[in-house]
Order: structure tokens, then sequence, then C-alpha cells
């Protein structure tokens, strides 16, 4: 039994050195990216260049096609300009941003934003399909057709090379890092020395292409492999590493392109590796990515300037993107990986297949004896207990010691997690069996979880105060106490990692991460919310960095939480959190572990932030994360309207009634499109910057005519922002109806029809206003008249009749003088009211004069007053107009009332009585000089007097105004207007 056990253990051991030994050697891996004719990428591409625009573009016999990260586009204008030809043969990207373009069928093409300049063959430039382009150090462009080499100088191209070039097919030209120039022809390799004319043989390499790497020609040679080239210098072989058998020598036979950091990209015969150089000396195949299915070997190479691999075959294109987190070499036949730190800053790795072994920071490893590690608790730098299906180390300095896990259990129950209490007793959660103590070599199963459903801790924790938490199935979560297990809420399903973080207990489960924020009282769970309502899901890893800064591992990959965002999460939890996300872009691959190992995150090796999945393990150096520092580029890409596409030149004029347009814009950031912010804004229509992240283009409808600038910015992924972008004016065209002389001839009618309506509406109301006056005025009269017959009739008729029987009376009566005196006086007043009476009926059939209102208002004081006429002195001015008739009687009964309130209580010497006829109103005045009137009474009157109020009512009724107040020398003024409609009998 133990020999078995032993041999087995002895073949893991075997297998894991070989596995370790054979995977990546520096630990990094690249992101690779396929696109095919599915996706739109271009067929049987044979060169392809990036512009400092950040496009690329790439040359086929069906077009010249352009890549921003995320669409191909075939395209039939480069900067506004139309091609020569469809088919392009060659293409390569100037200095000042140009993009030089060679045709299969001859001639060749220069665009720039500025213009283009078009050569045709056999006129301006050489016959023959354009195979090749190449800069010199001075960025003067070479050309080599397959009927020469020329360079453009001044405008103008010139032929170099004859005499010492033989005629033949001129494949590739090439510039090496020392100014010489190398040329294919008839698949033999020329050279001519910088500041020379001359080309002289350089090898007979059976090759038609021309490959540089480091700026020093390579080449494969069937006897010989890699060799490095050199003019004047003898041919070097590269070393190589040993194919391993029983693979054929040919294996490294093929081509080699010139990939970042000074790797070289090798085309095997079973795919394409990255070679780097080892401490050894020799080239070592830190990565193979084997051919596509069906799909064909590559045969040119670039790197683009965000440090990005791309490969170029018949049927795809390709890139190669270097990861962030880097590979730990494991054997890829294990599973379920355990990465934890252990000793000092050692990290302890092992999987359920393989045994566990100790890594040191300088690469260094030694194995254990332990098999399958399950859990692992870190008492001390020194002190390190781990648990596995079958046993329970213990590691403490130089000893190790081992015991199993509780005969009276059976076999096949794992350790599931474990932790060391405030009194140092080690507690061990064992998978469907609770929990355990264990102390000096004995096992004690722990009572205080008997009363719990389903009581083994799926994870534990004792933190800094000393207090222990356990995690179980079924989103419950709490302390284990001295008296038993103490619930406490908190909603993050069940909880799967825990992390002491200065004394602040984060907990990580199905739904998320929460802070526990603990106080005398109680404990409030603080659910962390990620911005722009990103979800976490399952949670098996919590770790602080050396910069402070939090991880969190989950199915989605890892967050991270930086210092500051994570302080300001601690001083307001409710607030969002920035988490910025690593995940299989940035070569954090597979799943962590569902149940076991946990915790699925640990920092060791100088603060190297390790994660472990099912599959695998990485690590990324938290100090320095590798950024892309460079803002993308911003294009405005195309301008759609109404069926038809717009050249996107700036100040593009757009036909009238256009009311819609679509702009399509892009960003160049090639290593991560799927991360890449763009924003968006159209000045005078949005208020404020639009974001968008899939589709990069924005669509505006009810456009008016006018002038137009609409923005687009980007930022990678790293949130590099190109605040300057992209932008575009255009214009739309207004038809003669939306013109401004238009709009303001239109506003002028609509002015004149509005005052013609005004000046209609006025008549109308005049018109209606007048007949109701004049309906009001007869209905008066027609009152009038019936009082005055009423009067005529009747009370002058009594009072006739009764003045005649006092006459008869009188008659009948003895002869006493004083008796006949005091009848006579009485029948002279009984006359005088007839007289009166008979004024009044006549004034109520019509309208008096002012002559008429004077004497009227002489008599009236008179009869009040005696011996007061003298005080009033009257001053008309204006033509005198027959005024309406029940206008006069108001303002003569107005006129009254001011002229005997003035002389029986104002004690005057003088009255005056104004009146004013003008064409638009009749205004009239009594001013007194006596001793006035108080403000209140002049306002409102005097209590149980009806007089001022009467007087305000008269004139109102008439649509006048009526005023009352103090003169200005002294005195009261009674003032009132009434318009001339309304005063005069007939109007001017």
């Amino acid at each position: 039994m133990a020999v078995g056990r032993l041999a087995i253990l002895l073949i893991w051991w075997l297998a894991a050195a070989t596995a370790w030994a054979a995977v990546q050697p520096d630990g990094l891996t690249h992101e690779r990216r396929r696109w095919t004719q599915a996706d739109g990428s271009p067929q049987q591409s044979f060169r392809m260049t990036q512009t400092n625009d950040g496009l690329l573009w790439f040359s086929s016999p069906a077009g010249l096609y352009s890549f921003d990260g995320v669409r191909f586009r075939q395209e039939t204008r480069v900067f506004g300009h139309a091609l020569m030809s469809s088919g392009v043969a060659s293409v390569l990207a100037l200095p000042d941003g140009a993009l030089a373009v060679g045709y299969h069928y001859g001639g060749l093409s220069i665009f720039s934003r500025g213009g283009v300049r078009h050569f045709a063959a056999g006129k301006d430039f050489p016959s023959g399909s354009t195979m090749s382009l190449a800069l010199d150090a001075q960025g003067v462009l070479h050309a080599a057709t397959t009927s020469a080499l020329v360079r453009l100088r001044d405008g103008k191209w010139e032929r170099i090379g004859q005499g010492s070039l033989p005629t033949g097919l001129l494949t590739a030209i090439v510039f090496d890092r020392d100014g010489a120039l190398w040329a294919s022809v008839n698949a033999k390799y020329y050279a001519r020395a910088k500041g020379s004319d001359r080309f002289v043989e350089v090898l007979d390499a059976d090759d038609q292409w021309l490959t540089t790497v480091g700026g020093v020609v390579h080449t494969v040679l069937r006897d010989r492999g890699l060799v490095r080239l050199r003019l004047g210098a003898p041919i070097e072989p590269v070393r190589m590493e040993r194919p391993p058998t029983p693979v054929a020598p040919q294996l490294y036979a093929n081509g080699m392109f010139d990939g970042p950091d000074g790797s070289i990209w090798y085309q095997r015969s079973d795919g394409v590796a990255r070679m780097v150089a080892g401490a050894d000396g020799l080239l070592h195949a830190a990565e193979v990515f084997p051919i596509a299915d069906n799909g064909a070997a590559p045969h040119a190479g670039m790197v683009d300037r965000e440090g990005n691999m791309w490969l170029i075959s018949f049927d795809g294109i390709e890139r190669y993107r270097p990861h962030r987190f880097r590979r730990v070499p494991t054997s890829s036949e294990s599973f379920y990986w355990m990465a934890q730190r252990g000793f000092n800053d050692e990290l302890w790795l092992g999987s359920m297949e393989s045994p566990m072994v100790r890594l040191r920071a300088d690469g260094g490893q030694r194995k254990t004896a332990v098999v399958s590690p399950q859990a692992l608790v870190r008492v001390a730098p020194d002190h390190v207990w781990v648990g596995t299906s079958t046993d329970l180390w213990e590691f403490h300095g130089d000893a190790q010691r081992h015991w199993p896990l509780p005969p009276q259990l059976g076999k096949g129950y794992d350790v599931q997690s474990m932790t060391v209490d405030r009194t140092g007793q080690l507690l061990v959660a064992i998978l469907r069996n609770g929990l355990w103590r264990f102390e000096q070599g004995k096992w004690r199963h722990d009572e205080r979880l008997r009363a719990v459903p389903d009581p083994t801790p799926l994870s534990m924790l004792t933190d800094s105060a000393g207090r222990t938490w356990l995690g179980l199935v079924n989103n419950r979560f709490g302390e284990l106490t001295s008296e038993g297990f103490r619930p406490v809420a908190l909603d993050v399903g069940t909880p799967l990692a825990m992390l002491d973080s200065g004394g602040r207990l984060l907990v990580g489960g199905e739904r998320g991460v929460a802070w526990l924020e603990k106080s005398k009282d109680k404990d409030t769970a603080r659910p962390m919310r990620l911005a722009r309502g990103e979800a976490i899901h399952r949670v098996t890893g919590l770790a602080i960095d050396g910069q402070g800064a939090l991880w969190i591992h989950s199915d989605d990959g890892l967050r991270r939480v930086d210092a500051a965002a994570l302080q300001r999460f601690w001083h307001a939890p409710d607030r969002p959190v920035e988490a910025e996300l690593f995940n299989f872009e940035d070569g954090v691959r597979g799943l962590p572990s569902q149940v076991r190992p946990l915790p699925s995150l640990t920092v060791a090796h100088g603060g190297r932030l390790y994660y472990a999945t099912v599959a695998q393990v990485g690590w990324i150096g938290t100090e320095q994360i590798r950024r892309n520092t460079r803002p993308p580029g911003v294009l405005i890409q195309s301008l759609h309207s109404a069926g038809r596409d717009y050249d996107p030149a700036d100040g593009v004029a757009l036909p009238e009634r256009t009311t819609t347009v679509d702009i399509a814009f892009t960003a160049t950031a090639l290593s991560v499109p799927e991360r890449v912010r763009l924003k968006y804004r159209l000045d005078g229509v949005d208020a404020d910057w639009r974001e968008t992240r899939h589709e990069r283009s924005a669509q505006y409808t009810n456009l008016a005519p006018g002038s137009y600038l609409f923005h687009a910015i980007a930022a990678n992924e790293d949130g590099v922002w190109n605040e300057t972008g992209a932008q575009l004016r255009f214009t739309i065209d207004a038809a003669f109806w939306q013109t401004w002389w238009f709009r303001l001839g239109c506003a002028a009618a609509l002015l004149l029809a509005l005052a013609l309506l005004y000046r209609w509406r006025i008549a109308v109301v005049r018109g209606r206003a007048e007949a109701r006056t004049a309906a009001r005025l007869d209905a008066t009269l027609q009152e009038r008249n019936r009082i005055a017959r009423a009067l005529h009739d009747n009370l002058l008729q009594a009072v006739q009749a009764l003045i005649l029987r006092f006459y008869a009376v009188q008659t009948k009566l003895p002869q006493e003088p004083e008796l006949q005196a005091m009848l006579d006086k009485v029948l002279g007043y009984a006359e005088k009211l007839v007289e009166h009476a008979r004024d009044e009926v006549l004034a109520l059939r019509q309208a008096p004069p002012c002559e008429e209102l004077i004497a009227e208002l002489r008599g009236a004081l008179a009869k009040a007053v005696p011996d007061a006429e003298h005080l009033l002195e009257f001053v008309v001015t204006g033509p005198e107009r027959t005024l309406r008739n029940d206008t006069a009687v108001e303002i003569l009964y107005v006129l009254r009332e001011a002229v005997l309130n003035s002389a029986r209580h104002a004690r005057a010497t003088r009255i005056a009585v104004r009146l004013r006829f003008e064409a638009d109103a009749l205004h009239g005045e009594v001013a007194d000089n006596g001793i006035g009137i108080p403000a209140d009474i002049a306002r409102t009157g005097r209590p149980g007097h009806w007089g001022l109020v009467g007087m305000r009512e008269r004139i109102g009724r008439v649509g006048g105004t009526l005023t009352i107040a103090a003169g200005s020398g002294g005195g009261t003024v009674v003032s009132f207007s009434v318009s001339a409609a309304a005063a005069y009998a007939q109007l001017a």
C-alpha cells in the first residue's frame, strides 16, 4: 500500500517536472485573434502597414482594405481621393501620414490629406507590378517593380542599380539597420552599402522574400537553418533549441517575422512559435500557436504601434496581443489549482492531480510530499497548515508532520477550509462532516454547530480582532462564538471568500462583495456597488496588493479597485466604486473552483498577485502593470444622408430639405478594441457628450438648415483619452422657404395680418360697444320718458290740483292777514316746485347745453346756500359739444354735489368749476380754497354719508374716472374724465 502510494507520488513528481520544464520559459502569453473572409478580412493579402492615425492597411488583388480593430473596410478612396486600380500589390505608410499604394497592373499613388499624386506605369513610373516599397533612414521612398528599382527624388522617380543588378524578377527590397539596401532578384539576395551605387550578390537564398529581424536580414538555408546576413560579414547561424524527438529536423525550416521586444516569430511546420533567447544562448519556443484548421501558413508580419504582432496568410489575418498577466509554468494535465502564500514570501502551488511545490521569487522550487492540497492557513511566516483529501499537514520551520483525517469518517472527505481562532485552536471544516478541532494530534468534533443544518463552513477567517467568521451554503454567514453560531445578515449569496483589510472585514460571495461594518451595537452590511451598474458573479478571492488596491476574483475575471477608490468606499459605501476589469483579454483564463481550493487569490513574491483557476495559475506585477499609454486615433469615416454617402471632408454641404444624417466614426485602438470608449457631440443639438460602446455611428433627425460641428473623442482600454479627437463641419442648405428673407417676409406678412385683424377686432368691439351703448341709451331714454310722463301725468297734475284746492280753501278762510301771508308763501313754494318739476321733466327728455348746466349749478347753489352765487366761477375751454343725455345728467349731479360740498362744508371763499372739451375726452374739475378734506374721507367717504360714493358711482356708470385730492395751494380738487365716446352725443 505504501509502496504503491510512493510510486504514484514519484510519477506525479516526474510528470510535473517535465510539464513545468516544457512550457513558457518567460511566462508571457499572447491573446490570439483570427479574422477570416467571414469577418470581412482581405483574401490573398501580401503586405500591410499602419498610418499615423492608427489604421491598418492591407494590399490584396481584390482591392485595398483598412482595419480599425473592429471592422474591415474595402476602400475605393483614400483621404477622399480615388484609387487608380482595384488590384493592390503593396502598401507603405510614410512619415508625414501619407499612404503609398502600388498596383498589380503597374503604377503607384501617394495619398495624403492634402491631395494625391498618381504615377502611371510606363509613363512617369516603371512598368510592371509594384511588388515592394521601402524607406531609407532619410525617409526617401524606394519602389521595386518587376522590371526596375527606383527612388523618389524631388517629385520624380530615378532608377538605381543599373549595371549592378541583374535583369529578372525583382520581388522585394528592405533596408537593414546599417543603411544597406537589400534586393531579391530571381530568388537571390543582393545588397548595396549605404552611400554606394553598386549592388553585390550576397547569397543564393532560394527565397523570393526578404525578412529583417531587429534590423538584420534573416533567412533560412536548407543545410544551415536560420542565419543572419550582414553586408561584408560572414553568414552567422542563429542557435536554435533542438527539435524534440521524434519531430523532424525541418521543424524550423520555414520563414520568420520580426516581433516585439526583440522576439522572433517563426513559421514552423506545426504552427507559429514565439522565440526568445534563453540563458543558454539558444532561441527557445516560448509559445507555440498551432495553424488554424484548414488555414494557410502566414507569409508576412508586422508589429503595430501598440506592440501587437500581426501575421498575414492568404486566407486571413491574425493578431497576437501580449497579456498583462503571465502564466505560471504548470502541467496542462492538472486541474483545480491552489496557489497560496506559504513560508515568508513563497508561493505554495498544487492541484488535484499533482504534488504541492514551494516556489521562491527567484524561480527556485522545492517539492513537498503533499498531494492534492485543498486548503491552507498561514499561522506565522514559518508556520503553515495544509489540508488534503486524506491528511492534515503541518509545516513549522524545517519540521513537517502529517496526520490522517478523523478515522471514523472513512475515506473521500476533503478538507474544505481551515482557520486558527484567538486561542490558537486549529479549526478544520471537513466536507459533509461539519467543523472539527485539532489539538496535539487529536481530533474532536466542534459541537457549537450541532444545531445548524448542513454545518460545514465553505470559508472561514479569524480577523485581527480575534473574531472567527464562517460562511455556509444557502446564503448563511455569521460569527462562531463560545456559545455557538450567531447569524449575521449579509446578502452576498453563499460566502466563498473573506479578507481582513486593516480591521475591516470584506466578504465575497455568489452575488458580490460586502463590507461588514462593525460597531458596539451591531454589524451592518455595506454592499459594494460598481460604477455603470456592473454585476460581480461568484467571488472566490479577495486580496490587497502592495499599492493598497483591492483585487476581486470572480467568474468574470479580476477586478481592481485602486487605493483611492477603496478609501472613498470606506468613507462613503453608498457611492458606486470604479473598478478595472482584467479578463481573458488580459490572460486570465478559466473559472475559479466552485467549492475548493479556496480562496483563489494571494499576494507573494514581493507583491505579485497570483490567481488560481481550475485550469491554470497566473500572476501580475501590481507595482507596474503594463499599460497602453497611446491614445487611440479618432476618424470620421463617412456621412450618410437620404440614401447618399458623402466624403467626410470638412465643410461638406448637404442639399436643401436634408433633415437626417448618419455619421460613422471610429477609434483605432487595436489592442483591446472591445474596451474602447467613444463619445460624440453635435454642437447646437447635444447639450453634453453622448457615449456609445458598440455602435460606432451617430444618427440625428429633424435637423434645420445651418452650419453644424460634429465632435468625436475616444479612450483606449486603459482610459487614455484622445481629447482632441476628430471633427466634421457640415452645412445644410436652406430651401427658399427656409431662408432668412423668406422668413422675414412671412413674419412681416404675419404682423400685417395681425395688425389688420386687430383693427378689425377693435372695430367689431367698438361697434358692439356702441350698439350696447345705443341700446342702453335708448333704454335709458325710454325709462326717462316713462319717468317724465309719470311726473307730468301724476305728480305735476296732483300737485297742481293740490294748489288749486289750496286756492279754494284760501278764498273761504276768514280775512286774517297773517294766515293769508303764510298761505301765499306756501302756494308760492308749491308753484316753484311745479316749475322745477317741469324743468326736471324737460331735462329727462333732452340733454341740457353747457349754459344750462352752469345755470342749474347756480340755481342749486342759491337754493342750498343763499347768497353764495358770487363764490362760483366757471371756465370752459375747447369747442363745446352736445352731451349725451345720461352722461349730462350724471355730470350735473356730480358737479352739483361737489359745489354744494365746497359751499356747505369747506368754508370756501372761491369755488372754480372747469370744463375742458377735448377730442378724446371731457374733463371736469371743481376746486375750492376751503379747509380741505381728510385723505381717508376722500378715499372712502364719511360713514353714513353717500355723497362721495355716489359721485364715484355716477362717473363710473358712464365709464369715467373720478379723483378727490387736496389742491396744490390748499382746499380740495374733485376731477373727473369721461371718454369722448361716452360723453359726446356725436363724435367729430
